[in-house]
This record gives structure tokens, sequence and C-alpha cells, in this order.
């Protein structure tokens, strides 16, 4: 079985509090309410940042970042490299 992953969007500019500080935490941490934790994580303006520091941490319970374990784990391993500035060529 193939899992689609959606990753963050940048359109979502505006920071403030988490949704998940004003939510029930059974909607991010029992797997029969992680649609509900979903979609308020999709509106979150610190999503791509949760997702980052679960996937850091290597987090196996809950939904983070608006993803599931399982859609975490369907994620794949990436090196990420640092850029060097250009020199453009004149």
């Amino acid at each position: 079985m193939s899992v689609v992953v959606q990753f963050p969007r940048a359109e979502v500019v505006e920071l403030g509090d988490p949704a998940c500080t004003n939510g029930n935490p059974e909607w991010w941490f029992e797997e029969a309410q992680f649609a509900r934790g979903k979609r308020l994580c999709a509106k979150c303006s610190h999503r791509a940042r949760c997702l980052d520091e679960a996937l850091a941490a290597d987090e196996r319970l809950g939904v983070w970042g608006g993803l599931t374990p399982a859609e975490r784990d369907a994620l794949p391993d990436a090196v990420v490299l640092p850029l060097r500035p250009r020199r453009w060529a004149r």
C-alpha cells in the first residue's frame, strides 16, 4: 500500500499559538481521532517546525506536523546539504 504524504505549504505565514494548544490531546494521540487533529494541523503556522522537530526526535506516537506515525515512516530518508552562494558570471 502506498502512502501519500502532503508536506506543509509555505502559504501559511501567520504565527501565534500552535493549533494543538487549544485542542483535545486525544485528537493527536488517539488513532481514531487522527483525522480531526490533522485538519487542525493543516491550518497551523507551526506545522513545518513541528514536523521537523518530530522527525529529528524520531517521534513514534501521535500526529506531529500534520502527519501520522505511518505517514512519517513513509517519508524518504534525505541528506540536506548546505547551499554555497553562487558566483554569477558577468
